[in-house]
């Protein structure tokens, strides 16, 4: 039996966004640069290997995230004369951080058939997964949270064998991603908050792959 604890506790402190603002009434177009942002990943990480015997391997995985963008802060956007253009307002404080599953499990197990044979199936779960969008475009204390897509689990199996061909060793490695076809979200852009405003992504459904290799 072995394993790995990982604790983090990250403050990123003063990240710098830009924005584009509308152009001014001579077409000039003005950017702004937002400093002031900050955010903060804390969480767990745990992964393991149990061999209970000389047969049987068992590995999983768990990873529990908290990522949270943690302040509100203004930017004042002048033209090139001098002059105050606007106003740039990010209300991000306790916003969750987006396009990435801050919460995955996995587990798997590879059993050795014939000492030349072996099969395996892995488990695999993401969820608190939240849509991808622009923390500059919260512009509103009033927006809704971001879009949060649904969990999902995958089951993957396959089995390689190990053989000759002559006086060379080859291994023949057969995989089944997806086994049961589960439709998911594997990423979405946020468009308001809403379920039916997000713009999503389907992730593959059962695919098949064999491959041989020959040691020369």
């Amino acid at each position: 039996m072995s394993a790995n604890v990982n604790l983090y506790h990250t403050k990123w402190l003063d990240k710098a966004e830009s924005r584009e603002l509308p152009a001014t009434t001579d077409g000039d177009r003005l950017y702004a640069n937002i400093l002031g942002i900050d955010a903060l990943h804390q969480g767990i990480e745990i992964d393991f290997k149990y061999r209970p015997n000389n047969k049987l391997t068992v590995t999983g995985m768990a990873s529990l995230g908290d990522w949270q963008w943690k302040s509100n802060v203004s930017a004042d956007i002048f033209t090139q004369d001098g002059e105050l253009f606007d106003t740039v307002e990010v209300f991000a404080d306790g916003i969750k951080v987006g396009n990435s599953a801050q919460t995955t499990f996995a587990l798997g197990t590879a059993y050795d058939v014939t000492g030349k044979t072996k099969a395996y199936i892995d488990y695999n779960y993401a969820t608190n997964m939240y849509a991808d969008f622009d923390v500059t475009s919260r512009s509103s204390a009033d927006l809704p949270d971001v879009w949060e897509a649904p969990g999902f689990g995958l089951f993957d199996v396959g089995f390689s064998h190990t053989f000759n061909v002559g006086d060379f060793e080859a291994n023949l490695n057969t995989k089944i991603n997806n086994l049961f076809n589960t439709e998911y979200i594997s990423d979405a852009q946020d468009n308001g908050g809403l379920e039916s405003d997000a713009s999503v992504y389907f992730g593959s459904g059962r695919t098949y792959s064999v491959a041989l290799k020959v040691n020369f």
